[in-house]
Formats: structure tokens, sequence, C-alpha cells
């Protein structure tokens, strides 16, 4: 059963057309890499997937229902969430309040907000970092915060958006671990990362947008040895390399 079906998504500023024509579809349990050169409309498809921008045409289907246009709390409220390319934690909070403010959407009271937000700091490895002011937080735990605020809100679908943008090649790799943990533990995942190894390591399936059209979609394996893949945004280099 699919837990997503994005149905010709079209995006349209003025004249402009940010995202033309995108269809794809998320099975439950599946993580699906959304890739492409930088303005090919990723980010876009999320806004309109997330409910942050109505799309100019098209149908987005959540869980069998058709969700297009609600509100980013309306489909939280169901089980989508969301991470953002450029991070904006409450800065002047601790590390464990900004995961427990996230954790009081779907709790009864504080305690029980509180006992959440500590399994979410365990899950995400920032226990040992709770009490440290989330404004001075090196990126990569920035980014693992960003994850630990979605997470504890229990979606079913988490939209993750550059996880590993800015990332040193071992954050990388703790990145691409708990990922596969998140997905274990039953958590559906769209993620937009422009780092292949990454992509390579978690995606089961690759939708790959240019100008605002899916040029290629299929299984990772097949999609980097598409012609069109590779002079659009992968390059020779990387078709050699592999």
């Amino acid at each position: 059963m699919h837990i997503l079906k994005v149905e010709n998504l079209v995006k349209r500023f003025g004249g402009l057309a940010a995202v033309n024509g995108v269809s794809f579809e998320v099975k439950k349990g599946e993580i699906l890499a959304l890739i492409g050169p930088n303005g090919a409309g990723k980010t876009t498809c999320f806004n309109m997937i997330a409910g942050y921008m109505p799309p100019t045409e098209g149908r987005v289907s959540f869980n069998g229902k058709d969700v297009t246009g609600q509100k980013p709390y309306t489909l939280n409220a169901q089980g989508l969430a969301r991470t953002f390319q450029v991070v904006k934690p409450l800065a002047k909070l601790s590390v464990f309040d900004n995961v427990m403010v996230a954790c009081l959407s779907k709790s009864r009271n504080t305690k029980e907000a509180r006992e959440k937000a500590r399994v979410m700091l365990d899950r995400t490895n920032l226990a040992a970092m709770q009490d440290t002011l989330a404004g001075s937080l090196s990126i990569g735990n920035l980014k693992r915060l960003e994850v630990a605020r979605a997470l504890a809100t229990q979606p079913t679908l988490l939209l993750m958006d550059e996880p590993m943008g800015g990332l040193t090649p071992a954050e990388v790799d703790k990145a691409i671990e708990l990922i596969h943990e998140i997905n274990r533990d039953g958590v559906s995942i769209v993620i937009i990362e422009h780092i292949m190894k990454a992509v390579m390591a978690v995606a089961h399936s690759i939708v790959v947008l240019q100008n605002g059209e899916p040029i290629a979609r299929g299984k990772p394996e097949d999609v980097v040895k598409d012609e069109q893949v590779i002079k659009a945004y992968l390059g020779e280099g990387y078709a050699a390399n592999r």
C-alpha cells in the first residue's frame, strides 16, 4: 500500500513553472530519494506535499486520503513530518526543551512530553547535549536536532531536506545509520540529498528532477546508469568511477 501518492504536481510562480508534472508514489516502509541539480524543484515539491504552499495543479494523497493544500499542522497531526535544509532551532532554548516542545504536540501533558523527549534524545545520540543551548550546536548536531524534533511528532512519513548538507564524512556515516534506524522503526522516508554515497546507501528508489520535471525514476542501481541523469546531474566523472 502507498503511504504517499503525488499526482501531476505543478507549481507556477508567474510565468515560471518551478515544478511541472511531477508524479511518484511511496510505499509503506520505503525510502525514496528525490535528487537533481540545484533549482530542479525538489524543495518546492516538499513544500507542496507538506502544506507549506498549495500546488497550482495536481494532487497529494497521504494514507489514501486527498490532503492537497492542507496546512502543515493538520498534516503533522495525521503523521507527516519534515525537516528543513536550513535548520532554525529555538536557539535560546536547550536541546532538551527544543525536543520537548515538539513532543507536546502528541502528549497529554508536560510530564509525558518530557519522558518522550528523553527517549528521542537517546535515539538521536543527543542526550549528552540536552542542556546545551541549541544556538551553540555544530552543524552536525543541529541536523540531528532537526531530525529529533521531527521524530518527536511521531510521524509515519518523514520528509528530509538535505539532512547531510555540511556534514563531515564521519557525520554522514552516522546520519546514514540513523536513517536506517528510523526506517526500521516503520517510518517511510522521502529524502532530498546531493551526497550520492548516502543516496545509494539508503534509497530503495530514486526520482530525478531537472528544471522542475521528472527525467528518471527507478531502482538506484538503474537510475545512476541512465544517460540522461548522468548528463543532467551526476556527470561523466561519477559514472566513470562507479
